[in-house]
């Protein structure tokens, strides 16, 4: 823990980035959304792709004009049944909440897809706030993004733990106030949260089993 770490107040939400946390891709443009533009016939250039999905993630044009824009007929949902939770991510999210934290989503993304894939998978119903980028027209590792979160949770950034999986966005975070930790897999995320407070969960863990 860094010395600015140290002087943070005691952490109140646990807030998690979407892709390559709670979703298992972590190059969701690469992995999943370029091969469904190229199996509906998309010619665009990848770096094109990636200019026209930039736009979309900031709020900048709708779904709908995305998939205009690569010349297809996409479908929102259709392409969205690519994605997959990360293994044991809901278990994690209960367990959060179970230490009596809040819990949150802070993802760079379009902002009608989010909403799909949290509705799909009941994320709304275990999130006290979700800020998406599509929604907020900025990006992490933007700091404006970390100072609506905080804002629209109601913390101050040193009440806020991160998870992201880009080295950029946790140097971004912590220096927007936030204590922030590169995310590895479920087990890491579950030694991070007790030990930064102070083993509280680990001995309400202990007193709920015995």
């Amino acid at each position: 823990m860094t010395s600015a770490e140290a002087m943070t107040r005691a952490i109140r939400l646990v807030a998690f980035d979407a892709m390559g946390v709670v979703f298992a891709s972590g190059d969701d443009v690469g992995e999943l959304l370029i091969p469904y533009l190229r199996g509906l016939g998309c010619t665009l250039d990848e770096a094109d792709i990636q200019r026209w999905y930039l736009e979309c993630s900031l709020g900048r044009m709708t779904s709908a004009d995305f998939w205009e824009r690569c010349g297809v007929s996409g479908d929102d949902e259709e392409y969205l049944e690519s994605h997959r939770l990360t293994s044991g991510i809901l278990d994690l999210l209960a367990w959060t909440r179970a230490q009596g934290l809040l819990v949150g989503l802070l993802s760079n993304d379009v902002a009608e897809w989010s909403a799909l894939l949290r509705r799909r998978f009941g994320l709304d119903e275990v999130m006290d706030v979700c800020v998406i980028s599509g929604d907020a027209g900025v990006r992490k590792p933007d700091p404006a993004i970390f100072r609506q979160f905080a804002a629209q949770a109601d913390c101050q950034p040193g009440e806020i733990l991160f998870f992201d999986d880009r080295p950029a966005n946790i140097q971004a975070a912590r220096d927007a106030g936030l204590t922030a930790r590169l995310f590895a897999d479920v087990g890491q995320a579950r030694r991070v949260i007790p030990a930064l407070l102070g083993g509280r969960a680990c001995d309400d863990d202990r007193k709920k089993r015995g």
